[in-house]
């Protein structure tokens, strides 16, 4: 892929711009169809972003793969990736909780969820871009992406030792594109559900269950290390068919505990709001 546009310019730090400027438009317009005031709850969803910086980055470091010790100054280099959405969401959670007395809260968060959806999709193109969170080696998966040395994927490898420097990287599987394609298409599904109609927290609700049922099962075909396993149950079949020394673990990471954990909420969530 292309871990810069132009010299200069990282592709990562790039789309997440995109991802948070087109995010935040969706915001907005959403307050705005439903009478609220933007400009108050704009300055609410920024601290709530900032937060959310803060907790994407600490999440990385403290499961990711990559030690800072040599290169403390690295904690800072966000344009080159090394986010974990989780740590995010955990983060502008705890701070939404915060703010929950200050906000129309059930219209707040049906709007973030959209400008969120939607953000977190060009945040995964940026990730193909970049090469990183890349998926699982497998030596007869349609479809695979191929890396350059320059990527967080081919970086990774060759400074392990865990491929040869004079052979180009294998195909991974494209984890990266199933993710946004998954994100795109609940995106949809919350602009359908935006209607007057439509009780205020549902759009929300179905974002924390979909989004947690898909992450869960895709999380299944990561390939970068540092998942965080709570415990490991190993897939033969990718053991026998990976070309590259990625992780066969399938189960449980603790991506997937969180995801377990945002499907049980978003439905409860929706079946109390729905009916109430």
């Amino acid at each position: 892929m292309h871990p810069e546009l132009i010299p200069g310019l990282p592709s990562y730090g790039f789309l997440i711009l995109i991802g948070f400027g087109s995010g935040l438009f969706v915001f907005r317009r959403v307050l705005q169809l439903r009478g609220l005031d933007v400009e108050r709850h704009t300055d609410y969803i920024l601290w709530i972003f900032l937060a959310s910086l803060v907790g994407t980055r600490l999440f990385h470091i403290l499961f990711g793969p990559v030690s800072y010790s040599d290169h403390p100054w690295r904690v800072l280099a966000v344009w080159d990736g090394g986010l974990s959405f989780q740590g995010g969401f955990l983060a502008g959670a705890a701070t939404t909780f915060l703010l929950r007395k200050r906000l129309p809260l059930r219209h707040f968060l049906d709007a973030g969820a959209l400008g969120l959806i939607l953000g977190h999709f060009w945040g995964r193109i940026g990730c193909v871009m970049a090469g990183c969170c890349w998926g699982k080696s497998h030596a007869h998966w349609p479809g695979t992406l191929n890396f350059t040395d320059e990527s967080a994927a081919g970086l990774h490898y060759r400074a392990a030792g865990l491929w040869p420097a004079d052979t180009a990287l294998p195909g991974l599987v494209p984890v990266q594109l199933y993710e946004a394609v998954w994100l795109l298409g609940l995106f949809v599904l919350g602009v359908r559900l935006a209607r007057p109609a439509t009780r205020p927290g549902l759009i929300f609700a179905v974002y924390l269950a979909g989004y947690g049922l898909g992450r869960f099962f895709l999380e299944i075909l990561r390939g970068d290390p540092g998942r965080g396993q709570l415990f490991s149950v190993n897939s033969e079949a990718f053991a026998r068919a990976r070309e590259l020394g990625t992780e066969t673990a399938i189960f449980l990471s603790v991506p997937q505990a969180v995801s377990l954990a945002m499907l049980v909420t978003g439905m409860v969530l929706y079946h109390r709001w729905k009916h109430e």
